[in-house]
């Protein structure tokens, strides 16, 4: 199914982008992907996903250190760890389903995915970061 097709389905029905946030946390931009640029879609999504936030369905956050204060969608329970690094840049964003404390100052966390222009990669690495960086661990 062309990504537009498949992405005007997802708006109108709304469980479709549920069942996304389930499995890993949105932003705005990984739930549009290439239709980013159109503002019809922007503001359809937009609206939904506020409507879920005020009924309580997703919950909704501001990362830290963005330009604009960028949105990161998750529902309550889930299965996996956000976490918001301070970096040179600006803000690093992760999300993990495990983590090993090294010490009372680092974890290490393992296959990890980092949202790099609104898109989730994959990275087989192991990566510790330091808790006096961490702006956010949701």
């Amino acid at each position: 199914m062309p990504l537009i097709e498949e992405l005007e389905n997802k708006l109108q029905n709304i469980e479709l982008i549920i069942e996304d946030i389930k499995k890993s946390p949105q932003t705005y931009n990984t739930i549009l992907k290439d239709s980013v640029k159109n503002g019809t879609y922007q503001c359809i999504l937009r609206r939904k996903l506020n409507n879920l936030v005020n009924q309580g369905v997703i919950c909704k956050t501001s990362i830290p250190g963005t330009r604009f204060g960028k949105a990161i969608f998750y529902t309550i329970p889930k299965n996996y760890y956000i976490l918001v690094e301070s970096g040179r840049a600006g803000s690093e964003v992760y999300f993990f389903t495990s983590f090993k404390k090294i010490n009372k100052f680092y974890i290490e966390i393992k296959n990890y995915y980092m949202l790099e222009d609104g898109v989730w990669f994959l990275k087989k690495t192991k990566k510790n970061i330091f808790q006096g960086k961490v702006l956010k661990f949701i």
